[in-house]
């Protein structure tokens, strides 16, 4: 059984977790995926922040932090260390579906254009292409997923693949990986404060919210935290751009590190998010 503090951090991580999970599956990434960057993160923090005199951390304690074997935990560090670290991207079944329905000579038609198929009935039907790709999920589901996802349409009875991807709400790839570097800079202060037992050294997190503003001040809100934002930022921004060198400064171990100051607005209702518990 977890502890009090272990039940503690496993409840905040699965409150930070649903956004993520919300943005892994409109974009098409499954729990497999996710599983295996999560081992790997698991595989390179015990080895790196656990050393000792600045040497990695053996094997077998990192086995005993996470629970990894020693083989599997070899077979990351060598993947790190070689620079070839790669998140393996296991074909989910809507994929799969849509793979068998453009490339399986009898889903096809004599021009090898995938063919317009009926929901049952005949033997070339998408509940044979459902079945083909094997699994558990019935033919119905997997339609109304890829209808979702855009990757089919209905015409009168019959349906027509219009795409090869399963992506359900594609995003500019260049905003999540903007947005996966906020939540780690987030991530790394909410930590750093943790651990930190001196109130000097903590870095600034704070939070202003209200659960009893009235709905036609909301907006109002919204716009009032964006200005004072937008002004607290741009001031920070001269701070730094005074004070700044013209090319980035190493530290004694010869990398670049960052410092900075993010805010963020946060709404529930339009995040999807439950409540917070009240303590």
């Amino acid at each position: 059984m977890p502890t009090g503090i272990q039940s503690a951090v496993l409840s905040a991580c699965y409150a930070f977790l649903r956004p993520i999970a919300r943005l892994l599956i409109k974009n098409g990434v499954g729990y497999q995926e996710f599983a295996e960057i999560a081992k790997n993160a698991f595989v390179e923090v015990a080895s790196e922040d656990y050393g000792i005199r600045g040497r990695k951390t053996n094997m077998s304690r990192v086995a005993v932090m996470t629970g990894l074997s020693r083989k599997e935990i070899k077979r990351v560090r060598e993947l790190i260390s070689g620079g070839t670290l790669k998140i393996p991207s296991r074909t989910r079944r809507p994929e799969l579906v849509l793979t068998i329905w453009h490339t399986d000579p009898d889903f096809q038609d004599s021009q090898g254009q995938p063919k317009i198929l009926e929901f049952d009935g005949s033997k070339i039907s998408f509940r044979n292409l459902v079945s083909r790709a094997g699994g558990d999920i019935p033919p119905m589901a997997m339609l109304n997923e890829l209808l979702r996802a855009g990757s089919v349409v209905k015409e009168g009875e019959n349906l027509r693949v219009v795409s090869r991807s399963y992506i359900p709400e594609p995003h500019d790839p260049l905003r999540i990986l903007f947005a996966g570097g906020a939540l780690r800079d987030l991530a790394s202060t909410i930590v750093h404060n943790l651990e930190c037992e001196d109130p000097e050294v903590r870095f600034v997190e704070r939070r202003v919210y209200s659960d009893r503003l009235a709905v036609s001040q909301r907006s109002r809100f919204k716009k009032l935290a964006r200005d004072k934002s937008e002004l607290l930022l741009q001031d920070l921004h001269t701070w730094l751009s005074e004070r700044e060198s013209s090319t980035p400064q190493l530290d004694g171990e010869g990398v670049i590190r960052r410092i900075g100051v993010g805010v963020y607005f946060f709404d529930d209702s339009v995040a999807g998010e439950q409540p917070e518990e009240v303590i």
